[in-house]
């Protein structure tokens, strides 16, 4: 009689937990491996794992199937000791939400197959973990993938209840600087220019749900992105200025006063809005204790 198949996790955080959840739910047995010991506790606790590795090296020699689900630059470091110290699972993949740089020095593996599930929350640690997360949810894979690996790695998105998306690495970071960084940039704007006047008498009373809906993003860890803005820097550069021209072009159209001349714009958006309910993706419609964010 086989033994149940291993899944080691690298990095048991919110991201790397649910997988952990999810994958015990489905029968794996789960290791992990945390730099930090009270997420390991913690995801212990929760049931994400059933056992701790001492470290990368021994989880990479010792499991069937390898989740890299750290932070990009953290990602890009295991990665490299993976080259000089291969893994003995079959398949690695890693969860960052940059894909390119991952891709470049995933080349130099035999296992690997770069990936990024579109699901998350502005809440972070196991603590934080769901075995839901990616239920329903796309999660890419980089379409220069080997055959045999990406038929391995669609297998693995499935078992996580995700849909697999195949799409290029370079073409993922062009579209998630628009759909999911863009975002995280508005967000953190927004709440530094609320900052500028938030002490101020009455400014706090009147922010109503619709400020707190627009800052659900504004706390998101610097460690975190910091990385992902320095990778993918360029395409959210854009972004950022095709969105500042939305938004002087709104800014003049009310100093002249125009209003009308907004509507237009306001019809766009509820467009935009409407095909993604269509598509069976979050809008802003969405319930607020839903954790509908891309990014961990």
């Amino acid at each position: 009689m086989s033994s149940a198949p291993t899944l080691g996790i690298a990095g048991v955080g919110l991201i790397g937990a649910s997988i952990g959840l999810r994958a015990a739910a489905n029968g794996t047995t789960v290791v992990g491996w945390d730099p930090v010991p009270a997420h390991l506790a913690a995801a212990r606790g929760r049931g994400a794992i059933v056992r701790e590795a001492a470290d990368f090296a021994a989880l990479a020699s010792d499991v069937d199937t390898l989740v890299i689900a750290a932070p990009l630059d953290a990602t890009l470091e295991l990665l490299r000791a993976l080259a000089t110290q291969p893994a003995r699972a079959s398949l690695v993949l890693d969860v960052a939400s940059v894909k390119a740089p991952v891709a470049d020095v995933g080349r130099a593996l035999r296992a690997f197959v770069a990936t990024h599930p579109i699901a998350g929350s502005e809440r972070s640690g196991p603590e934080a973990a769901d075995a839901a997360l990616f239920l329903g949810r796309v999660w890419t894979y980089d379409a220069a993938a080997p055959a045999d690996l990406a038929g391995l790695a669609r297998a693995f998105i499935a078992s996580m209840g995700a849909r697999p998306l195949e799409i290029d690495a370079h073409e993922h970071d062009r579209i998630v600087a628009l759909t999911s960084h863009l975002p995280q940039i508005v967000a953190v704007a927004l709440g530094a220019r609320l900052g500028e006047q938030v002490s101020e008498p009455g400014v706090a009373e009147l922010c109503g749900t619709g400020m707190a809906s627009m800052l659900r993003l504004g706390s998101s860890s610097w460690h975190v992105w910091r990385a992902i803005l320095a990778a993918n820097g360029k395409p959210v550069a854009q972004e950022v200025r095709a969105l500042a021209d939305v938004l002087f072009s709104l800014a003049e159209n009310l100093d002249a006063d125009c209003v009308d001349e907004l509507r237009p714009i306001f019809a766009a958006s509820a467009a935009a809005v409407a095909r993604l309910g269509a598509n069976g993706m979050p809008s802003a419609r969405v319930p607020s204790d839903r954790h509908v964010s891309d990014e961990r």
